[in-house]
């Protein structure tokens, strides 16, 4: 999304108008944190398919290497974003709970060794 860096204030005459775009601004300044606060629920996932990109020769890369690592984007990307209804999520959690993460990785392995 491109956004304009200069503005014409020439229509602010008046206090009244001055405190519209006050508000105008502080609305776009909430637009643009929320966008922002968006892509970062998205950098785990980026970093886990650029990682996994780096191990893929580049003769395999193709359609089907790309799908597979857009899903894995996704799936990923799903642990850490919030859902409208309940905001319980990874982030949110280890931020609550600081040893969680330690946690979910125990409990992570310790279900690969029960499946052995």
């Amino acid at each position: 999304m491109k956004y304009k860096t200069r503005y014409d204030l020439t229509h602010i005459t008046s206090v009244d108008a001055l405190r519209r775009e006050q508000t105008v601004v502080k609305e776009r300044i909430k637009d643009r944190e929320h966008e922002l606060r968006l892509k970062m629920y998205e950098i785990p996932g980026e970093l886990a398919a650029a990682s996994a990109n780096s191990f893929i020769p580049k003769i395999f890369r193709g359609k089907i290497t790309n799908a597979a690592l857009n899903g894995g984007k996704k799936i990923i990307n799903s642990f850490f974003v919030p859902s409208e209804s309940n905001q319980k999520n990874l982030l949110t959690h280890t931020v609550k709970n600081p040893g969680g993460v330690l946690s979910i990785i125990k409990k992570g392995i310790g279900l690969l060794r029960k499946r052995k």
